[in-house]
């Protein structure tokens, strides 16, 4: 990547906005960034943002260790000596299938509506391809109508919505109740033994969802009674000061799509991972595809409340 990145030193961005005209935009990789450089960019980036998004440089190390950054894809702009944004690239390869995700893109406030976003963006997505990628996916706050616009005209466009959902309390009577009872077993393991399978679904998710980038995360695996793998779930736990289970988060909840009783399949996990006889419980589902009926059926029916919505684009490379 260093000679790319030597070729973009110097490049004047007015071809990126009329609010960058005569203004020196240099481009750089994130590598040539030290952490403290980093962090004050995602600061800057997300200055006045409808949520708190400050970092430390701690949890900036963290984050990008956790979600697969990789500093030589991703960019980052100047305007001489300050901050002026970035674009994060996630990078994974898996047998040979390479994948990227926007791990977040950040603007100063000082040069929002100057086409400094589509200029970052461009290049991220120049590098995601080059390097060989399949595709190059990201989030999108749904009411984010700027964002959402500047990514559709550089070519990605919306593959699902994942929906975040909550419960708190008990149950007034027992939920996710199936047609039929009994047939089903299940085993607990870490995220990566769900990543296994041959129906694990890696397109229709977050990044931050994925086995990989499920810190702490645990996997549910059910099995008919022929001991075929019918569904697998991912979630994660939280216990309170006293060691006492708190709160559930559940990231993916999937049957096998070739078989005829995945309403059954899903409703069996949310039964075993829920906890329906515990009352002092938080309960959350994260990021979870509003395409998955049979899983939003059964979360809506048993009182789940959805508290966000975000667009699930992509950017598919030929």
């Amino acid at each position: 990547m260093a000679n790319m990145d030597r070729d973009l030193k110097g490049r004047r961005a007015a071809g990126g906005g009329d609010g960058l005209r005569g203004t020196e935009i240099r481009l750089r990789s994130l590598s040539e960034c030290s952490i403290a450089d980093i962090t004050a960019l995602w600061n800057k980036g997300f200055e006045q943002y409808v949520n708190d998004m400050s970092r430390t440089e701690f949890q900036m190390a963290v984050r990008m260790g956790k979600l697969h950054i990789h500093p030589e894809m991703s960019v980052a702009a100047y305007a001489g000596d300050t901050p002026a944004g970035f674009v994060m690239i996630g990078w994974r390869d898996f047998g040979g299938r390479k994948l990227a995700w926007n791990g977040g893109t950040g603007v100063a406030v000082a040069f929002r509506g100057c086409g400094l976003s589509k200029l970052l963006l461009a290049e991220a997505i120049r590098r995601a391809k080059t390097s060989g990628a399949e595709r190059l996916s990201l989030e999108a706050r749904t009411d984010n109508d700027r964002a959402v616009a500047a990514y559709r005209s550089q070519g990605f466009v919306v593959a699902d919505r994942l929906l975040d959902l909550r419960r708190t309390g008990g149950f007034s009577e027992m939920p996710f109740r199936r047609e039929k009872e009994g047939g089903y077993s299940s085993v607990r393991g870490t995220p990566e033994l769900a990543g296994g399978l041959p129906f694990y679904n890696g397109r229709l998710s977050s990044w931050t969802t994925e086995w990989f980038s499920l810190d702490g995360g645990r996997s549910l695996i059910v099995y008919d009674s022929k001991g075929t793998a019918a569904g697998y779930s991912l979630y994660q736990e939280e216990l309170d000061s006293a060691n006492r289970l708190s709160s559930i988060r559940l990231c993916h909840c999937e049957a096998d799509p070739g078989r005829g009783d995945g309403r059954d399949v899903i409703r069996y996990m949310l039964a075993e991972i829920m906890k329906p006889c515990v009352v002092r419980l938080s309960r959350k589902a994260h990021y979870v595809r509003a395409s998955n009926r049979e899983l939003m059926e059964a979360l809506r029916e048993a009182g789940f409340e959805q508290t966000q919505e975000e667009y699930l684009m992509e950017l598919t490379f030929s």
